[in-house]
């Protein structure tokens, strides 16, 4: 991407970063880090992907792509809808329906961070 006052992207160009956390994930997330700043990802889901209860450090907005995903005491999201999540709300856990997930996470200000509840 440039600096300019614009930019486009196809989050399927950019190279996937696998996270493993073993103690607070269960299966495979795939992460691109589409930009810092603003603070935007696109994740996907394995199957039946479980993630642990955590926050973030700043307001963050999902948008569902593909997929189910469930989060405890919130529901079902599918694609096309979009959550909202103050800064430190402590939610989950989530996990992933029986074909994987892909969500954007966009981060509305500087300090996105995930911090597990344990």
């Amino acid at each position: 991407m440039s600096d300019s006052s614009t930019w486009r992207v196809t989050p399927s160009d950019l190279p996937l970063h696998p996270v493993s956390d073993p103690a607070h994930i269960e299966g495979e997330i795939e992460v691109r880090v589409v930009s810092r700043d603003p603070f935007v990802l696109v994740n996907t889901f394995a199957p039946n992907t479980k993630v642990a209860a955590h926050s973030h450090g700043c307001d963050t907005l999902y948008v569902f792509v593909r997929g189910e995903f469930h989060i405890e005491g919130e529901g079902v999201f599918g694609p096309g809808d979009i959550r909202f999540v103050r800064a430190g709300h402590v939610y989950g856990p989530e996990w992933a329906g029986p074909e994987g997930a892909t969500l954007q996470i966009i981060g509305l200000a500087p300090g996105f961070d995930t911090a597990y509840d344990d």
